[in-house]
């Protein structure tokens, strides 16, 4: 674990750190207000809910209610503890950090998971050895130089060789006493019929795939003997650390890029976004199966609003480029198509046209309709009138679902020119497709409109407070930010109702006494003394739609709200007895409860 970290070093790391740069490099940020909104990394939504105040230096989600400062985000981003936060944090502004708080993890973790992580980030480091180090590498080094992959990008990716050693990494594993459940639990190794493990990956280059967080949760692996009968690529199984339906190869070297250029680049396999990286453009991902699934578009949606799909252009490419438009149809997005010529793939077409073509082509982005209307043409001979009337209607589908007038007068005059028909001819075919489409709109979107209505209200309800709570809300705020209010209410003896509040009004009083009690507390800093819920609350207190100023009269009223809710409950209480009293006509009992009703009401109005 970590040496225990210094207040003093914490203390830089927070006055040299801006949240918001942190937080942009997992989300997508827009300004509103005085502070600055995005979709929540936490969990799925289609509704931004995710407040960042910089003047505050802290994030809520209006949604989920997770809150806290800089530390708690990198925390509940990365399963990281606070020492390690406090490292992550420092590493990303380029605080040096001293060595003896930097983590001395030789041990492996008690959680399943992190041994894993270790497990990988150790493997990794083995196969990386043996691909530069060891003559057993020298082909595969060999292979990947006529890759034109220099020593630099092999070591930005981790590139390395598992030799073909089928007991290898086992024995790498066995001899730092790894369990064998752990070993079976892990994905690197396969059983044979006796149920004895071997190792999965043998005489293969080794691509590790990382998480967002760039912790290596899996490998894939390429085979160098072309000829060979087995798989070009074998990739990791799932395991607790690895779902192929969350992870995005390159994610983690991307999303920085990928939040500047405003898109990101979605290629068809490892080595086309390697190859891209090698010829500068570095905003490129690919998915770990044919097509992007919910949670990977949920995770993009957070860095951009454009996709764009880079393809092999043979022809299975540019099917599968067809595939994925058809299949892209989440509204988050805008989505375009850069286009390899000459039929070749990313890497082919980087090796012989060089890095500054491609990095042209990669700005020269089709819209889908165009690629599209590309793609009919190649499949129709316009020659034939039977191939020209279902031309006409596949692109004609294609060209009603676009907005812009514009663009629906820019491609029917394409399709007019391809067909060598009148515009307006075209132009009475769309309109008798719309009103068809019309017709049947109301049945068919009738679900969609009533779900997106229903996500409109939930996103903005927000919880109901009693009277009680409110004045607790109210208070505990003017409390944090002005320390005249909170040195009065230690001086009355004060007591909140509710034990949450009353925590962080202790946690207040202390941190103020340790620090300048006359002076404002730096809600972010004051954030490290309190656990995961108090965080959130404290968050959510704070991110409240609150005036400059406050006035003596409010105060006084929450306080007197707070002192007198258990006689307002005792009255409540007496009330309700009464009119069992009178039902069951027990006279004594009702002037014994009366007598006691007009004392708590006497006590309530002085």
């Amino acid at each position: 674990m970590a040496t225990r970290i210094p207040q003093e070093f914490i203390d830089e790391v927070t006055s040299k750190t801006n949240i918001v740069d942190v937080i942009s490099k997992y989300v997508q940020l827009k300004k509103s207000g005085k502070n600055l909104f995005g979709l929540c990394p936490f969990h799925e939504e289609r509704t931004p809910s995710f407040s960042v105040a910089e003047d505050k230096q802290i994030f809520h989600c209006f949604s989920c209610g997770r809150g806290g400062n800089v530390f708690k985000f990198i925390m509940e981003m990365e399963s990281k503890t606070f020492p390690e936060a406090v490292i992550e944090v420092a590493q990303m502004g380029n605080i040096p950090v001293p060595d003896q708080y930097e983590a001395k993890n030789n041990q492996y973790q008690n959680s399943d998971s992190q041994t894993l992580l270790k497990m990988y980030a150790d493997a990794a480091k083995l196969y990386s050895h043996i691909l530069l180090k060891t003559e057993n590498g020298s082909n595969a080094l060999k292979y990947l130089r006529n890759r034109q992959l220099d020593d630099d990008l092999i070591q930005t990716f981790g590139i390395g060789y598992a030799p073909n050693n089928n007991k290898l990494l086992l024995q790498f594993f066995k001899d730092r006493d790894i369990s064998e459940d752990i070993l079976r639990k892990s994905g690197l190794f396969a059983q044979n019929q006796e149920g004895e493990l071997f190792d999965r990956f043998r005489d293969r280059v080794m691509i590790p795939i990382t998480d967002e967080s760039g912790n290596i949760i899996a490998f894939s692996g390429r085979i160098l003997d072309k000829e060979a009968s087995t798989a070009k690529y074998l990739n990791s199984p799932e395991t607790e650390i690895f779902n192929k339906g969350k992870t995005l190869f390159n994610l983690n070297n991307a999303k920085k890029e990928i939040r500047e250029k405003g898109n990101v680049i979605l290629f068809e396999g490892f080595m086309d976004v390697i190859s891209a990286y090698k010829a500068g453009v570095t905003n490129g991902v690919a998915s770990m199966g044919t097509s992007l699934t919910d949670q990977q578009l949920y995770v993009l949606s957070r860095l951009t609003n454009q996709i764009n799909i880079c393809y092999d252009g043979d022809d299975p490419g540019v099917e599968a480029t067809y595939r994925a438009l058809t299949q892209l149809t989440d509204e988050r997005f805008t989505y375009g198509v850069i286009s390899i010529p000459d039929k070749k793939d990313p890497d082919e077409f980087i090796k012989s046209e060089g890095f500054e073509k491609f990095q042209n082509l990669a700005n020269s982005v089709q819209t889908p309709i165009s690629f599209i209307l590309n793609y009919f043409k190649r499949n129709y001979n316009l020659n034939n009138e039977h191939d020209q009337l279902e031309f006409l209607n596949q692109s004609l589908k294609e060209v009603v679902k676009l907005q812009s007038p514009v663009e629906v007068d820019m491609y029917v005059g394409k399709i007019a020119d391809e067909m060598n028909v009148s515009k307006d001819a075209i132009n009475k075919e769309l309109d008798a497709l719309r009103r068809q489409i019309s017709i049947q709109k109301p049945a068919n979107n009738y679900k969609d409109v009533q779900q997106h209505a229903l996500e409109k209200v939930t996103s903005s309800v927000r919880p109901k407070y009693d009277r009680l709570e409110k004045s607790e809300r109210y208070l505990l705020y003017w409390a944090i930010n002005f320390p005249e209010i909170r040195i009065n209410l230690k001086g009355d003896g004060f007591k909140f109702v509710h034990q949450n509040y009353q925590r962080i009004f202790d946690s207040l009083l202390s941190y103020a006494e340790q620090n300048d009690a006359a002076e404002e507390v730096n809600v972010s800093d004051f954030m490290n003394v309190l656990d995961n819920d108090d965080k959130n609350l404290l968050a959510e207190l704070e991110m409240m739609n609150m005036p400059i100023e406050y006035n003596d009269q409010e105060i006084d009223d929450y306080v007197n709200n707070i002192k007198n809710s258990g006689l307002v409950s005792q009255l409540n209480d007496i009330n309700q007895q009464l009119k069992k009293a009178a039902m069951v006509g027990d006279n004594k009992l009702q002037l014994e409860l009366t007598q006691q009703l007009i004392k708590v009401r006497r006590i309530l109005s002085n």
